[in-house]
């Protein structure tokens, strides 16, 4: 009989802990501001991020991947706080333009892209089962960074 070996399993459990760590109290802060899609629309320019570092054909699991998606949320995060501040009014509506905005991006730069079908695929599925250890540690350091300044 087949020992069982849970060496596949050991890096997706940690990439789970990882998010719950720092989703459960993010998404906490989500809730408690009342705009509630806001976060759909940073991820979804994240993901831009990731999308314009593979045309420019960056190292899929790199560094600069991660950097890459940290600066897109980061500039969308800032335009958004200052829509807070100058359009308030219209702050739903700008998150939901944001969101689309990125997304049709995503599906443009991939038209590009002879494999972009499997690239979005791969954004939008994950595989959180086929993770590498190596892969969890930029994103380690970068929740920790994270929680260190929440």
């Amino acid at each position: 009989m087949a020992e069982l070996s849970l060496d596949i399993l050991w890096p997706a459990f940690l990439a789970g802990v990882l998010v719950l760590a720092t989703h459960v109290p993010l998404g906490n802060l989500v809730l408690d501001r009342g705009i509630v899609f806001i976060d759909l629309a940073i991820a979804q320019v994240a993901g831009l991020g990731v999308v314009i570092a593979d045309f420019l054909g960056w190292e899929p699991n790199g560094w600069s991947v991660q950097v890459a998606a940290v600066a897109a949320a980061l500039i969308a995060a800032g335009f958004l706080i200052w829509t807070e501040k100058h359009l308030a009014l219209l702050q739903e509506a700008v998150i939901g333009v944001v969101f689309v905005a990125a997304a049709s991006a995503e599906i443009i730069l991939f038209g590009f892209n002879p494999h972009g079908a499997e690239h979005l695929k791969d954004l939008l599925v994950g595989q959180i089962l086929w993770v590498s250890p190596a892969q969890l540690v930029p994103v380690f350091v970068l929740y920790a960074a994270v929680m260190t300044i929440y």
